[in-house]
């Protein structure tokens, strides 16, 4: 599969792993060890390839994470204004926290990727359907 494809199926999934991270949905911070481990292993799975897989993995794990808190960061701008000076700075440390949680994604997506890899490999090749149309007379 396409690497660009890939990152940002990891990228996308990243986000939505991060958004539930930091609205809470009841897990919390599981968000982050079930997020970076599934987007670990889905890249290392589509990708096939060791070395790629790692790299789009924690980038695609750390970047998603990281501006899925931001956006949870400008959802909460009209409230963190109303706050003089605390509103400021609990803007800044959510924006840390993203920052700390994506890389904690990142690295569980390390652990993943592998996985993923060897499940990948390990898999049949499709099934190779027979083709409708005869193929033209050779001359």
């Amino acid at each position: 599969m396409k690497l660009g494809v890939v990152w940002l199926i990891g990228f996308v999934l990243g986000i939505v792993f991060g958004l539930l991270t930091f609205i809470g949905a009841g897990l919390g911070a599981y968000w982050i060890l079930i997020g970076g481990l599934v987007i670990g292993f889905l890249t290392g799975f589509l990708v096939k390839e060791m070395g790629k897989s790692l790299g789009f993995g924690f980038l695609s794990a750390f970047l998603g994470f990281t501006v899925g808190g931001i956006i949870v960061v400008v959802a909460l701008a009209p409230f963190l204004t109303a706050l003089p000076i605390l509103g400021g700075f609990i803007g800044i440390l959510i924006v840390i926290v993203a920052v700390v949680f994506g890389i904690g994604a990142g690295i569980l997506a390390l652990i993943g990727a592998p996985i993923g890899v060897l499940v990948g490999k390990r898999m049949a090749p499709a099934a190779q359907q027979p083709s409708a149309i005869a193929p033209p007379p050779s001359m």
